[in-house]
């Protein structure tokens, strides 16, 4: 019979949510970390029941892909105010801005507006729950872990942004065991979607809340850079993706991991971080086949504001997709009382700040699917680099696990892990100087052309 295992992690389809986990009735599925690096449930064949299919029910990926527009629709489309966009889906409003009190906005990630809108639903007893990520206690599933957050100083001890699989199942539990508590819950598009595919959850979790998404890795990923980092993996003490600069700009940011012995050396995210992400090492394989990169069944998108008026801002600022009416009135409420600023700004100006990952996720979506696009999409057609860098990438996604589990994790293994992806490394490095020259061709050719 049907199930989970079956029909998405067999199929490299698993997002490594937990969600499933923590609704089987059965508590058939556990999650666990793969000899890949990948999270992902496992089944207890003796306590499957096989007819409930719970766990396909919820899954993002149970059809082959993640199109989040149906269940968008369903839940968005009779907002007040409503509007539809190609890209970003129904909303009723997209903002930018940042939180006025410098020191908590420094603390958190962009201009800490999602920080404040968690912050400001507990202290107006909205919500009384707020599942957020935190370093984990027993790193069996990994370096960090969902908890539950009943105060403004427990959120605050969870702020900064994750680059790492966190599954939810833990959670799940909770709210199924205690269903007096109203929760928000935060994450990536594929775990949002998750949430609203329950209808069960739906009543407990008054909010959801995404972060805008253009692929990601498993735990490999934190694994190479904590050994770049000169800390032990074994008693890691603190991880931090985005550490900011004071008086630098905002992506300039570093990551750094702390052990029992100390802190590591920083990492600048446009050396290994940007790299390793760029060229699909360790990427979860369901990141290829989703199509969600505003969080469209989230009541609200989080995101950085990487667009030329905010880029030279250090202190970072957010844009926000908003599609529920109540987080609408919540953030004017905000702005009245000073406690933020925000401004509005055009669904284009959102698209345009995350370009690179609404090419990648949804306008290259056929081409990773093999599949002949439709010729009234009105999208630009796949280029022969995008086409070659795509057989590249799946090459490198699936190579660098096995190398890292086989090479990477020993005293020296990060040598012995590059020396296994030489060839992938030069290909793709020889792909990207021919694209900048055909890049510098065609600007060269319309100088000419104008100069005439």
């Amino acid at each position: 019979m049907a199930n989970v295992v079956g029909e998405a992690v067999h199929k490299g389809l698993c997002c490594s949510c937990g969600v499933c986990a923590g609704l089987c009735p059965t508590d058939a599925l556990s999650m666990e970390i793969q000899e890949n690096g990948d999270l992902a449930p496992c089944l207890d064949a003796e306590r499957c029941s096989h007819k409930c299919h719970l766990c396909l029910d919820v899954c993002p990926f149970s059809e082959g892909v993640h199109n989040p527009r149906k269940r968008n629709l369903e839940l968005y489309s009779d907002q007040p105010d409503a509007k539809g966009n190609e890209d970003i889906g129904w909303h009723t409003r997209s903002i930018v801005g940042f939180r006025r009190d410098e020191v908590l906005r420094k603390a958190s990630a962009s201009g800490g507006l999602a920080t404040w809108c968690l912050e400001t639903l507990l202290k107006k007893d909205i919500v009384t729950r707020v599942a957020v990520v935190r370093l984990a206690k027993n790193p069996d599933k990994g370096f960090f872990e969902f908890c539950s957050a009943s105060s403004v100083d427990d959120l605050r001890q969870s702020s900064g942004s994750i680059y790492h699989p966190v599954e939810i199942s833990g959670i799940i539990e909770e709210i199924n065991s205690n269903r007096e508590e109203r929760w928000a819950i935060v994450g990536v598009p594929c775990l949002c979607a998750a949430i609203r595919n329950s209808r069960r959850l739906r009543k407990h979790v008054s909010f959801v809340f995404g972060m805008a998404c253009g692929m990601y890795q498993n735990t490999f990923y934190t694994e190479m850079l904590l050994a770049k980092s000169g800390v032990d993996r074994e008693n890691i003490v603190n991880i931090q993706y985005r550490r900011k600069s004071d008086g630098a700009l905002p992506s300039d940011y570093r990551f750094r991991g702390t052990d029992n012995r100390g802190s590591g050396k920083e990492i600048q995210y446009h050396g290994l971080p940007y790299f390793l992400g760029k060229n699909a090492y360790f990427r979860l394989n369901a990141c290829n086949f989703c199509m969600d990169v505003f969080a469209e069944t989230a009541d609200a998108c989080f995101m950085d504001a990487w667009l030329p008026a905010y880029r030279q801002e250090p202190k970072g600022t957010s844009l926000v997709v908003i599609r529920n009416r109540e987080v609408s009135e919540l953030f004017q409420q905000g702005l009245d009382e000073g406690e933020i600023w925000i401004d509005e700004i055009s669904p284009e100006e959102v698209i345009a700040s995350q370009r690179g990952h609404v090419r990648r996720k949804r306008e290259l979506i056929y081409m990773r699917r093999g599949m002949r696009e439709p010729d009234d999409t009105g999208r630009t057609k796949p280029t022969v680099v995008e086409k070659v860098n795509w057989l590249l990438q799946r090459r490198a996604q699936k190579r660098s696990k096995t190398a890292w589990a086989n090479y990477g994790r020993s005293k020296y293994g990060r040598f012995a892990f590059w020396a296994h992806m030489i060839d992938i490394m030069l290909t793709q490095s020889m792909l990207a100087n021919m694209a900048k020259m055909i890049s510098i061709s065609k600007r060269f050719i319309r100088i000419l052309i104008h100069s005439k």
